[in-house]
């Protein structure tokens, strides 16, 4: 499975998206303009970390929503959605996924438009879909960036008030972790760990609290990077953001984050 080696990007459902954008950034988190996707009625807003982001993805028309992404906000509510992997090439990532015996559709080109200083440039992916793979409450596909250089057009989007510098860690609620790994596309992506447990086990590292709001199973919560623990939580207290402050980590419930759990951590 070589040409898919990292994870690329989380996505969160929310039904709101520019509510959910001024959570994120009470959270101490630069995120991206707003990007709309053609033709689906759906928007996104980005956290942007060198190796990987976070995607906050809402529909923004609800009677031109429309499409695979659109009717999961719909019908799963908020919280966590998906899980994008990371390949350099989508016809090469689909080879090795049949030839691994995982129902792969044919790549598909998608774009949406990118307007910085007065002028509109495309942003192009080509994504494999992976329909068929039953890992609860998470959709997985594989995304190749044919314009990366717009994906991250902008330094400052990766320049995090909270220090922010990476996705640590993936919680995603099982329950049969050993089922499950047999779904993931990835088990050992190179640049994050993905942790499938028990949501007891999970609610055991974080609180029960924490995951109030977030869903059963599935994504249910993300590990971030920080540089300094201290200043991470001087934002959340700046911002009136409910969190609790342990020895090695801060924990942000799912209700102040649009559904997923945070746990943020010293590198």
């Amino acid at each position: 499975m070589a040409p898919i080696d990292r994870l690329d990007h989380v996505i969160i459902a929310v039904r709101d998206l520019e509510a959910a954008a001024g959570a994120w950034r009470k959270l101490g988190l630069t995120l991206t303009p707003r990007g709309l996707h053609a033709g689906k009625g759906t928007g996104n807003h980005c956290i942007m970390f060198p190796d990987s982001y976070v995607e906050l993805l809402g529909i923004v028309d609800a009677t031109g929503a429309q499409g695979r992404l659109a009717e999961r906000v719909r019908t799963r509510g908020e919280g966590g959605m998906g899980l994008a992997w990371g390949a350099d090439d989508a016809d090469r990532a689909c080879a090795a996924l049949r030839a691994a015996g995982i129902d792969a559709e044919d790549p598909n080109d998608l774009s949406r438009p990118l307007d910085l200083d007065g002028r509109q440039d495309m942003v192009r992916f080509r994504n494999v879909m992976l329909p068929k793979l039953d890992l609860p409450g998470t959709m997985q596909f594989v995304c190749t960036h044919l314009t990366p250089e717009l994906t991250r057009a902008r330094r400052e989007w990766m320049l995090h008030p909270a220090g922010a510098t990476g996705i640590a860690e993936v919680m995603i609620a099982v329950d049969d972790e050993t089922a499950a790994r047999t779904q993931l596309v990835q088990p050992r992506p190179s640049n994050t760990t993905i942790t499938l447990s028990s949501r007891s086990t999970i609610e055991g590292r974080l609180g029960t609290k924490a995951l109030t709001g977030a869903p059963r199973d599935g994504i249910v919560a993300l590990s971030l990077r920080v540089n300094e623990l201290d200043a991470a939580a001087a934002m959340l207290s700046m911002g009136r953001i409910p969190h609790e402050e342990r020895r090695d980590c801060v924990i942000v419930p799912a209700t102040a984050t649009h559904g997923i759990a945070l746990h943020l951590a010293e590198e």
